[in-house]
């Protein structure tokens, strides 16, 4: 079964994406992380089709959470955040892994492009 790792400090974010994706995408697995460190230590040990994360993260930058998991995981990286600022932009280009740049609240465009990342 496919899966999704979804890594953002707020549950009522957790709760957003899990109503979201289950509609659309019933027969995925879903793990919810709050914690970068626990995440990274799960994606470790299990393979996922698809990683969203928040750029901010309460303890790194979701810039450094993708540069550590690069080493270990090459599945592509969605970042959500409520503000995309230029330098972000900017480093998107440096991570090959990181497919796409949305804003929250996650729209039904942003949804769509998702799922074009996951159909590549």
């Amino acid at each position: 079964m496919p899966r999704l790792l979804f890594l953002d400090d707020d549950r009522i974010q957790h709760l957003l994406m899990r109503k979201l994706f289950q509609l659309h995408l019933p027969n995925w697995d879903y793990e919810f992380f709050e914690n970068a460190q626990a995440a990274k230590t799960w994606l470790s040990q299990n393979p996922v089709e698809l990683i969203i994360s928040d750029l901010n993260l309460e303890t790194e930058s979701g810039w450094d959470f993708a540069a550590e998991i690069s080493t270990f995981s090459n599945a592509p990286l969605v970042f959500l955040t409520s503000n995309i600022s230029p330098e972000d932009s900017q480093k998107k280009v440096q991570f090959s892994q990181v497919k796409l740049l949305l804003e929250k609240p996650l729209n039904e465009s942003g949804f769509a492009q998702i799922l074009e990342v996951l159909n590549q």
